[in-house]
């Protein structure tokens, strides 16, 4: 198995971290804090990238959503790139949210123009001006809200179990990413930051700490691009999920840890990529409902799987 990149791949991830580089990162996401970020959305579908998915395939979209949430890109970026066409719905406008329920929070509410639906066994697709935003105040580095649909076209059978499984990816990809950017900014804190003579990161417990975060953001990220790969598995899907929500919390708690008590504040930037970790940490339901759809599916998987 190959796992390196092809040229062509890395060509495209190259442009990608020059673009965000210069678009994108923790102070504009704070400068843009509460809304989004139309400007870089209008540049992705200018250079093609949200249509990457379907012009080149999945690992291709997957490199883009890498690269949006590791650069905390304030849009729905992975909805619109990652999510939706690798559920099969196509011509999807520049910003599209994702609703799991009237009554559950959803990010960028009020601020797309269109959402996904999901709803039981069917999703469906309801214009910006077919809803209504109950804004929701959020600690979280996302606008939140909940959104109400008034009218919705369905988007046929079989709908919403590919919608889930597709956000199951896209959740998968931004924590890996969060939680690898959220690890690094840590690693950069604890070697210049000294105490007893010697940097904190020379220290066993903090090295204990960041390393587990880092290899646990890098099993969910290999653990994304297998259930991007699969997207029609729901084994896999579930599984990158429920890990994903394991990495979250536990980066979370790891680098604020090492960092300590400047790690909350807004000034010092590492919020950007944890308090989305915890928003992302909830999302379909959390851990425990990820958990349960692969119980659910491991029957069928095996039956697939084995000769």
């Amino acid at each position: 198995m190959d796992l390196e990149l092809s040229t062509e791949q890395q060509l495209l991830d190259d442009s990608l971290r020059a673009l965000f580089a210069d678009r994108a990162g923790p102070a504009r996401a704070r400068d843009l804090r509460g809304t989004v970020d139309r400007d870089l959305i209008a540049e992705l579908d200018g250079h093609g990238f949200l249509d990457v998915c379907a012009e080149a395939g999945p690992m291709e979209a997957i490199l883009v959503a890498e690269r949006a949430s590791e650069a905390v890109a304030a849009a729905p970026s992975v909805a619109r790139v990652l999510v939706g066409p690798l559920a099969g719905f196509k011509d999807l406008p520049p910003l599209v949210g994702l609703v799991a329920s009237p009554d559950v929070l959803a990010r960028y509410a009020g601020h797309c123009d269109a959402y996904l639906v999901l709803d039981g066994e069917s999703a469906a697709l309801a214009g910006g001006d077919d809803v209504d935003i109950e804004t929701i105040a959020s600690r979280t580095a996302y606008p939140m809200g909940r959104v109400r649909v008034r009218r919705s076209d369905p988007l046929g059978a079989g709908s919403g179990d590919a919608l889930r499984r597709a956000w199951q990816v896209g959740i998968s990809v931004e924590v890996g990413s969060m939680a690898l950017a959220a690890v690094q900014f840590a690693s950069r804190h604890v070697t210049n930051r000294h105490q007893f003579g010697r940097p904190i990161g020379s220290f066993q417990a903090v090295q204990h700490r960041l390393a587990r975060s880092y290899s646990m953001a890098y099993a969910t990220r290999w653990l994304a691009r297998r259930g991007a790969w699969h997207h029609d598995d729901e084994y896999r899907t579930a599984a990158a999920a429920t890990f994903a929500c394991l990495t979250a919390r536990e980066t979370y708690d790891n680098t604020h840890q090492v960092v300590g008590a400047i790690g909350v504040t807004a000034e010092y930037g590492m919020t950007e990529w944890t308090t989305r970790l915890l928003a992302l940490h909830t999302e379909l339901g959390g851990r425990r409902a990820h958990a349960r759809r692969v119980a659910a599916s491991r029957s069928t998987h095996v039956e697939r799987t084995e000769p």
